[in-house]
């Protein structure tokens, strides 16, 4: 086979490879090629220059999220109102922006560590492969989704996620590719100890899966998150406003007196609580009247500016607020907007724009339990959720996912939650207005959940959980700690390689 013959396989196969990795998440699940996909790259990666390995690493990246995060062509088109061309643009340009980051890993790699040694694979590989992970959720507002630990919420991987959050769980997985390949490379001689060496990996994480980070206090709670499946087509259009209030009613009058708990998804009352307030007033007197307390999504709207706020409310006997802090950029507002606006005049996307809440908030208090909330995306954030309070007994998310259609979307946003409720060691109600709705154990097990598109409720139980995990106390810092210590050590033997050549 020729060079260019060979340079063509090499990419398809890494292109494949991505699509592959996809297949690890949800709702599929397939975890262990979350190890096998990244050892694929790898290996083409040792047989390339730093600019080949680049361009292998691009079409993985292509691969990976073309296959992973196509529903944003929905979201932007079906439900942003933006023409097909433009939103195919839109949607492939993105795609092609974050397949960057596993270009530079493999660029990076192969550029400061060209020997092929053994600390290369283990070490180097996994510390250049999360930190640019952990990069891709901080830059340009971030974007988390998919990041390698996400697919281990049901793998004894998971065991390392609340001592280093999802990063620590990628970083597992890498070094398993590493070990993977280097058995492979030296069947004979390494074999045994690589195949050793990977097993501990594993067996750790399950063992640490057992550790009670937390301890119940207090007594176990009675919720009922409410699903009213307010299809994206007519959520915001006032023709149909009186629709969404009357099914949420309808649907929580029942509740009432019964559950501790009565929750409501992102923006179920679509309109700002200014204009809803006699509305609100009524749900609050049912609420103070029964002994539910009613927690739900609804706008608020700043005086001074005109501009909005993604909002949780409490009512009941026991009041709070809480703003959202990361925004949807062209979601919930525009970036560069001065420059943008005449441009994008067009997208018709109601409530955007949105002002971010501010970043330290207390938590929503119910019933003498602390409630740490997010709205929608903000869970997908691991440095944004973490939070040293001791105190919190759960956590709360609610979401809008109908943004997302009939995709991957909605069962990917739930395993990150799940990711979160493993962190924190704490239970987790996933509250969406078309589904998934759900209420997560703290070891990310799904306890119970009621299907996609339909109108329902979900009851259930849940216990509050106090303390916090090493991740909660620690955040980034022994991550980036071992980060140092790999990339030493891959360093010291590149030199070592180096010299003996």
């Amino acid at each position: 086979m020729n060079k260019p013959q060979s340079a063509l396989l090499a990419g398809i196969t890494a292109i494949l490879l991505g699509i592959t990795l996809t297949f690890a998440f949800a709702p599929y699940g397939i975890f262990p090629l979350a190890v096998l996909a990244p050892a694929g790259l790898l290996a083409l990666w040792l047989k390339a220059s730093p600019k080949k390995a680049f361009w292998l690493g691009y079409g993985f990246g292509a691969g990976l999220f073309g296959s992973g995060v196509y529903w944003v062509y929905t979201s932007i088109h079906v439900f942003g109102s933006v023409p097909v061309p433009l939103a195919i643009l839109i949607t492939v340009g993105f795609i092609a922006i974050i397949s960057f980051y596993p270009a530079l890993t493999g660029y990076c790699l192969n550029r400061f560590f060209p020997a092929t040694t053994k600390e290369k694979l283990i070490f180097a590989f996994p510390a250049i492969w999360v930190f640019l992970e952990w990069m891709r959720s901080l830059l340009f507002s971030g974007f988390p989704w998919l990041l390698l630990g996400y697919s281990q919420t049901h793998s004894p991987l998971k065991g390392y996620a609340p001592l280093f959050s999802v990063y620590g769980v990628s970083l597992a997985l890498t070094m398993s590719s590493g070990l993977l390949v280097y058995a492979f490379m030296h069947k004979k001689k390494n074999l045994t100890s690589s195949l050793l060496a990977l097993l501990l990996i594993w067996l750790a994480g399950g063992l640490l899966s057992y550790i009670p980070w937390t301890i119940a206090k207090g007594k176990p709670l009675t919720v009922s998150l409410v699903q009213g499946n307010i299809p994206q087509t007519i959520k915001w259009s006032p023709e149909h406003l009186q629709v969404s209030l009357e099914r949420y009613l309808d649907l929580t009058k029942p509740l009432l007196g019964k559950s501790n708990i009565v929750i409501w998804p992102e923006a179920a009352i679509p309109i700002p609580l200014q204009y809803a307030q006699s509305f609100i007033n009524d749900l609050n007197e049912k609420a103070e009247a029964s002994g539910t307390a009613l927690i739900l999504g609804i706008p608020i709207r700043k005086l001074d500016t005109g501009s909005y706020y993604n909002a949780v409310i409490t009512l009941g006997k026991d009041k709070g607020v809480y703003t959202k802090r990361h925004l949807v950029p062209f979601g919930e507002y525009t970036p560069l907007y001065s420059l943008l606006a005449n441009t994008l005049k067009f997208m018709d996307i109601p409530m955007a724009d949105m002002t971010p809440g501010r970043v330290n908030q207390a938590p929503l208090t119910i019933a003498e339990t602390n409630i740490l909330p997010s709205i929608c995306y903000e869970i997908a954030f691991p440095d944004l959720t973490r939070s040293p309070e001791k105190a919190i007994g759960l956590l709360l998310v609610i979401t809008n996912d109908a943004w997302f259609g009939n995709s991957n979307a909605e069962p990917q946003h739930l395993q990150m939650a799940a990711m979160r409720a493993i962190e924190f060691n704490k239970p987790l109600l996933f509250v969406s207005n078309d589904g998934i709705t759900a209420i997560i154990h703290p070891d990310g097990k799904i306890a119970q959940s009621i299907p996609q598109r339909e109108i329902a409720v979900l009851n259930g139980s849940v216990q509050p959980m106090y303390g916090i995990t090493p991740w909660l106390k620690n955040g980034m810092d022994p991550v980036l700690f071992l980060f140092i210590i790999f990339i030493g050590m891959a360093v010291i033997a590149n030199k070592k390689a180096s010299r003996a050549h």
